[in-house]
C-alpha cells in the first residue's frame, strides 16, 4: 500500500484494511501507517474532498459515527483519552484520525507562535463576516 491509499479503493473493498467497524455510510479502518498503536481512520463511504464538504445530514452523521467509535476506542484499548485530528489535505477524501494517548505530547500539537493583536483582529473581523 502506498504511503496515501486512495481511500475510495478502501472504501469500495479493493485495498485490504482492518475494518473496525462500518454501517452504511462509513468505514473505520486501523491507520496503515499509524500515529500510535490502535490508531484509527474513520471515512465517508460517499467520495467528497473533504468533511466541510459534506451537507450537514452526512456532517452529523460522520460525526455520531466518529463518536461511537472513539467511545469503543477508551473503552476497548489502553489508552486515557482519544485524540481527534482532521487534517483535511494530503488525502482528498472527508475523513476524521481517532488515536489513543496516555499522555501530552504523544500527537503533534496545533502551538504556533501568537499572532499579532493587529493580526488577530483583522482575522476575526474577516471570521464574523467584516472586512
Amino acid at each position: 500500500m502506498s504511503a496515501h491509499p486512495d481511500f475510495h479503493d478502501i472504501v469500495e473493498g479493493r485495498v485490504a484494511v482492518r475494518i473496525v467497524a462500518q454501517d452504511e455510510g462509513h468505514i473505520a479502518f486501523l491507520a496503515p501507517r499509524p500515529a500510535r498503536k490502535g490508531h484509527v481512520v474513520v471515512a465517508t463511504r460517499e467520495v467528497v474532498d473533504g468533511t466541510f464538504d459534506l451537507d450537514a445530514r452526512a456532517h452529523a452523521a460522520l460525526w455520531a459515527f466518529v463518536h461511537e467509535v472513539g467511545r469503543a476506542m477508551r473503552r476497548n484499548l489502553p489508552c486515557n483519552r482519544v485524540c481527534v485530528s482532521v487534517i483535511g489535505w494530503v488525502v482528498r477524501h472527508a475523513h476524521v484520525h481517532l488515536v489513543p494517548t496516555d499522555a501530552p505530547g504523544q500527537v503533534p500539537g496545533l502551538d504556533g507562535p501568537p499572532l499579532a493583536d493587529c493580526e488577530a483582529d483583522a482575522i476575526a473581523a474577516r471570521l464574523r463576516g467584516g472586512s
